[in-house]
């Protein structure tokens, strides 16, 4: 019996520190970046999944999709802030407007704490909230010029900048030293 516990703690042992090797190289393109999970955040997620739900939040109501929120900021714009949203570029409205607009979508329709069109957006995969009021924006200014929205190229645009920065982000460490590629 004792020579079975023996054997079995060095098995054990030894496959615990064959899982503790860094692996040999590390691929840029498979690097995920990604922090402990705490209590708080499994707490947050419960939040999150009740919050999603929600057709308000604190009073607001919540657009449920892109064409809602369209029919939102219909009703919350006068004309002149419209036509001053519509005097901008399709190239500029997103970065001249992103700072007014764009803060008052993320802080009304809770898109960083989460919300039914953050969910909306996050089952297409928008990684981040900052891209999702940058697709409402950019939708926005396109529906009202009567333009193709393009959703589907905003999204995949907003995805690629996102691994793009993440893998930035995982080189910036590397070569800082405080992510050990193992080699």
């Amino acid at each position: 019996m004792l020579r079975l516990c023996l054997s079995a703690v060095l098995l054990l042992s030894g496959s615990l520190l064959w899982a503790q090797q860094p692996p040999k190289s590390v691929d840029p393109e498979r690097v995920i970046i990604k922090k402990q999970r705490t209590l708080n955040d499994h707490l947050a997620d419960s939040v999150y999944r009740a919050r999603v739900q929600l057709e308000k939040i604190e009073g607001v109501y919540i657009p449920r999709d892109l064409y809602d929120a369209f029919r939102q900021l219909d009703k919350l714009m006068d004309d002149d802030a419209k036509e001053a949203f519509m005097a901008f570029s399709d190239a500029e409205v997103d970065r001249r407007t992103h700072g007014t607009l764009g803060v008052w979508i993320e802080h009304k329709w809770s898109m960083a704490e989460g919300s039914r069109l953050s969910e909306y957006f996050r089952k297409m995969k928008v990684p981040h909230y900052d891209y999702m009021i940058g697709i409402i924006i950019q939708s926005y200014h396109r529906h009202l010029h009567g333009r193709d929205l393009d959703l589907k190229g905003q999204v995949l645009r907003f995805r690629e900048l996102w691994k793009k920065r993440q893998r930035e982000k995982a080189d910036r460490m590397m070569s800082e030293g405080t992510l050990q590629s193992g080699g």
